[in-house]
């Protein structure tokens, strides 16, 4: 498979960090200390827990958790840049990608055998080097789509509400209009630069194009200006989805609040039917929901054809994965943050799955998922109704969701229109 040529920006800003004496890790009694730091918003506490299981169970390993950032891939970079590299990360697999000359590849016909034998090529394919070796193991399959509350919508349209009838965006705009009419805010956008910017826009370029070739020529196309995104029938359908969420977001009145904790408590509450958000929008959820409504993720139609099998295809990806600092940890780190990845991924996989609410990609584990959507998440994948999302994880560069993120915050408050959007846009790409 043709892969994307690995960014050489990243690397050149961490070069430094390599050259850079590591500090000491091994004590004089022979215990090895790591550090784990992962992007995962809002769930320090359970990492820390993990973390504590850890080196209750293995004392000569000490592990120091570095706390969840918001800057996210800046802080990465800073602790490199520093000579603090966390051993153990939990990045975007274009984080890895771009990273990839500081990483330490896993010995699958050695001591980490175990995830081949875990977790399936296609989970594991974003994680590849140019040179077929695994730098990354994902944590878990994730979904984005629209989550919804099934006894919100019905209660609101007096209706039985089934979402496969969603087969296109004018299908989403007329549920809207009589989910509103029954009194209720039909759907919300998030506006964080995150969901905009890289979950909203991505659509564009992933399974919409077709299959992974489709999606590397459309973005090599717009590189070199063959393509121009402005006339292109995808990013015109995707951006008519955009217009009919922005219609009747019930964030309307201050749309750039972004705030998940608020919104997944108007969802739960039965303020909102609909959320553009993924799966792991649950975790928002279920301290507050009741799980009898109903919820669950369905695919966000892309366009207005009915018969367009992409309107009713969810778009499912390995999340995130844990990487191996390859540039800074000695070999005893290597191993001991190797161990560590196999603790947090299989040892712990159901308190992994109930803490993110969200399904894991390891065949051998016997888990009991609680999450409704991640439920409904794993049904599009045992039925096969799933899109692409290679150019999500693998082409969109790490900044790809703060540079586009802002000009999306911008268009859904009238500061810009869609033309020039796109011609933001397609100057980025241009840029690369």
């Amino acid at each position: 498979m043709k892969r994307k040529a690995v960014a050489t920006v990243l690397c050149g800003t961490l070069a430094l960090s390599m050259a850079m004496a590591a500090p000491a890790f091994v004590n004089a009694e022979g215990t090895t200390t790591i550090t784990l730091y992962t992007t995962v918003p809002g769930h320090d506490a359970d990492f820390e827990a993990f973390c504590a299981e850890f080196m209750e169970a293995n004392p000569d390993i000490t592990v120091n958790y570095i706390a969840y950032d918001s800057s996210e891939k800046q802080k990465w970079m800073t602790l490199y840049a520093s000579g603090e590299a966390p051993t153990v990360s939990l990045m975007d697999a274009i984080d890895i990608q771009e990273n990839i000359a500081n990483m330490a590849a896993y010995d699958l016909e050695g001591a980490d055998a175990w995830i081949a034998e875990q977790v399936g090529e296609s989970n594991l394919e974003i994680f590849q080097g140019e040179d077929g070796a695994l730098y990354g193991v994902p944590n878990s399959v994730q979904a984005m789509g629209i989550l919804y509350n099934k006894a919100t919508i019905e209660a609101a349209t007096g209706e039985e509400f089934d979402p496969s009838t969603i087969k296109s965006n004018a299908d989403l705009e007329a549920l809207c209009e009589k989910i509103q009419a029954g009194g209720v805010a039909p759907i919300m956008f998030t506006g964080v630069d995150w969901s905009l910017g890289s979950h909203f826009l991505s659509q564009v370029f992933s399974g919409a194009q077709g299959e992974v070739e489709d999606q590397i020529a459309f973005i090599e196309g717009i590189k070199d200006g063959s393509i121009d995104l402005k006339t292109n029938d995808v990013w015109n359908g995707v951006m008519d989805t955009f217009d009919i969420i922005a219609k009747y977001n019930y964030n309307s009145k201050d749309p750039l609040v972004g705030n998940t904790e608020l919104d997944g408590q108007a969802m739960a509450a039965g303020n909102v039917a609909m959320w553009f958000m993924g799966d792991w929008g649950w975790s928002y959820l279920q301290d507050t929901a009741n799980i009898d409504d109903g919820y669950g993720i369905m695919p966000c139609p892309l366009n207005g054809d009915s018969e367009d099998p992409i309107n009713q295809q969810l778009l499912t990806f390995p999340a995130k994965g844990y990487c191996i600092d390859g540039s800074q940890a000695d070999e005893a780190q290597q191993e001991a943050g190797k161990k560590l990845v196999e603790f947090l991924t299989i040892e712990k996989a159901q308190e992994m799955s109930d803490a993110l609410s969200m399904a894991l990609p390891f065949s051998g584990v016997d888990i009991t998922v609680e999450s409704p959507t991640a439920n409904a998440t794993l049904s599009y994948i045992a039925d096969g109704a799933t899109a692409s999302t290679y150019a999500f994880s693998s082409l969109l560069p790490s900044d790809f969701w703060s540079e586009n993120g802002a000009v999306m915050q911008q268009y859904l408050v009238g500061m810009m229109d869609r033309d020039a959007a796109a011609d933001a846009i397609q100057a980025y790409w241009q840029a690369q």
